[in-house]
């Protein structure tokens, strides 16, 4: 079932939370550092082009949240989302219950910039609307204000 595009992809999140476990987080952007986000983004792609989300399981599905929420600086696994509209429509379902406000709000842009499956992107912007975390809420406004204006 996939398992050579999902196992890069696992591993790499596995070097990601080895290398944060040391990292000065006493600034903001610190995740901007780590060293191999390159290789990160090609086995990301890698796996959102090889295996539908529909066939992730729990697991893969929560490595890929928390690395897109690192993301949150550079956001270029969002960009390989909405590249993907269909992957991004996948994972909304399981991020609007995910505990990291940066994969939400992301989550919640993204939908924004796609225009496939208009009343599912409403849906779930109408989730995370009701989201505890303010700036969910601000981006998820702001996705569903540009989709009413289509």
């Amino acid at each position: 079932m996939g398992e050579e595009l999902v196992s890069p992809f696992q591993n790499e999140v596995a070097d990601f939370k080895g290398w944060a476990s040391k990292a000065d987080k006493s600034y903001r952007e610190w995740e901007t550092e780590y060293p191999n986000w390159v290789k990160l983004y090609q086995h990301t792609a890698e796996l959102l082009k090889g295996l539908s989300v529909e066939r992730w399981n729990d697991e893969l599905i929560n490595d890929f949240l928390y690395i897109l929420a690192r993301d949150n600086e550079v956001e270029n696994i969002v960009e390989q989302l909405i590249d993907l509209p269909n992957q991004l429509l996948s994972l909304a379902k399981s991020a609007i219950t995910y505990n990291d406000a940066d994969a939400k709000w992301q989550i919640a842009y993204g939908l924004g910039e796609i225009s496939e499956e208009k009343l599912s992107i409403r849906i779930f912007l109408n989730d995370f609307l009701k989201d505890e975390d303010d700036y969910v809420r601000r981006r998820a406004s702001f996705a569903l204000d540009k989709h009413l204006g289509q």
